[in-house]
């Protein structure tokens, strides 16, 4: 058996030389045996040797200036040639197998699940500030302790719960429902006043007394609908409710420029790279600003991820810059007043509570570097406000 494995670690070397003999005898007096000898041509020689004297024969060799090839290795020879001898490679072995046993112990990504209300960006750095950071620990960021201050930074929360896939935490949460409006206090008394001057169209009372009638002409501040009623005896006071819709006229002026500037064909088109390290972002040029009105930016960004759809944070940032020639043109009349009219009667409906423009009358003149809409709108719309009645008893007696 040793003399087989014996065999079996000799590798054939070819050695080139002008004076072989002189070479062999000096592995002699090294102690290195020379096995299997055999000559190929006048200056040409082959020999089998022990694995373990290769880089003595070799160092010896050299030095008389004969010129040494490898024939024949053995398995473990060329483990020890491609690895043992690469200081640099087996320092990257190294480094993977260290880092193989530390990364999957890390966060490399984090997730949201669950939000709707608020912000992803919001909770993600809320959790950034508790510690759930990259490269953190996953038993760390599993912990009782990060659910809590999570809540803590968030009252909208009403649940928090830290779970990790492999190099992922995911973090699932559930939001505070939005409690209903609490039913107003029967007890208090409150009135319905008119906020706007209007001509009254129709009035519906589910409580108080009636102080208005259709056809009726109202100021604002007037009492439409009163939480006190005579009953005889005595006077309730109750919270009065009810709707009241009425005639207005309202008057709006809104301008827009007479001129405007488009985009004519692109001339020039520039890509800029950037890498963005979770929230950090390193620019691979000078720049970052945009100083010219004519430029536009598409920015796109492409996520790094691994075999298996696993997210690295690691992702590379394309900035696209275009910068065309624009030219001023004038804006015509009609479309200007159009965009003026439209603008004019969605503002109106915002500042209703309820109610339609029943009539309108415009008119568009042409001033300096603008188009200006005057315009007296007839609105059908609610003119009735709720007001508290300070002080004022829940019954009282006549």
């Amino acid at each position: 058996m040793k003399r087989r494995n014996a065999f079996r670690d000799r590798i054939r070397v070819q050695v080139v030389s002008a004076d072989i003999w002189s070479s062999i005898g000096l592995l002699n007096e090294k102690s290195i045996p020379v096995f299997g000898f055999q000559q190929e041509d006048d200056l040409t020689y082959s020999f089998q040797i022990g694995r373990k004297h290769f880089p003595a024969l070799q160092k010896l060799l050299e030095k008389r200036g004969d010129r040494i090839s490898l024939l024949q290795n053995t398995f473990l020879h060329s483990i020890q040639q491609s690895v043992l001898y690469r200081p640099l490679f087996c320092t990257g072995l190294l480094l993977y197998f260290l880092i193989s046993l530390w990364l999957p112990t890390r966060i490399l990504c984090v997730e949201v699940q669950g939000n709707q209300l608020i912000p992803t960006r919001k909770i993600l750095e809320e959790a950034n500030q508790a510690g759930i950071t990259l490269f953190s620990s996953c038993a760390k960021v599993r912990s009782e302790k990060m659910k809590n201050t999570l809540l803590s930074a968030i009252p909208q929360l009403q649940w928090a719960g830290i779970n990790t896939y492999g190099c992922k935490a995911v973090i699932s949460v559930r939001e505070r429902t939005i409690a209903e409006k609490e039913a107003p206090d029967q007890k208090e008394v409150s009135s319905i006043i008119a906020v706007r001057d209007g001509i009254v169209q129709s009035v519906t009372a589910s409580r108080g007394d009636i102080q208005c009638q259709q056809g009726q002409a109202v100021k604002q501040g007037q009492v439409l609908i009163s939480g006190f009623t005579d009953c005889g005896l005595s006077i309730r006071a109750e919270r009065a409710q009810g709707e009241i819709y009425a005639q207005t006229l309202r008057s709006l002026d809104t301008l827009t420029p007479s001129t405007c500037r488009v985009r004519t064909d692109k001339q020039r088109t520039e890509r800029r790279y950037s890498i963005v390290l979770g929230k950090k972002r390193i620019n691979l040029w000078k720049d970052s600003g945009i100083w010219d009105s004519s430029c536009g930016r598409i920015s796109r960004e492409y996520r790094l991820t691994l075999p298996g759809g696993f997210s690295l944070p690691v992702s590379i940032a394309c900035d696209t810059l275009l910068w065309d020639s624009t030219e001023e043109l004038a804006v015509e009349k009609n479309a200007a007043e159009g965009q003026l009219s439209d603008f004019s009667r969605k503002y109106l409906s915002s500042q209703m509570i309820a109610g339609t423009i029943s009539s309108a009358e415009e008119v568009v003149k042409l001033q300096t570097g603008c188009y200006r809409l005057s315009g007296r709108y007839v609105c059908s719309e609610m003119i009735g406000r709720e007001r508290l009645e300070n002080g004022a008893p829940y019954e009282q007696s006549g």
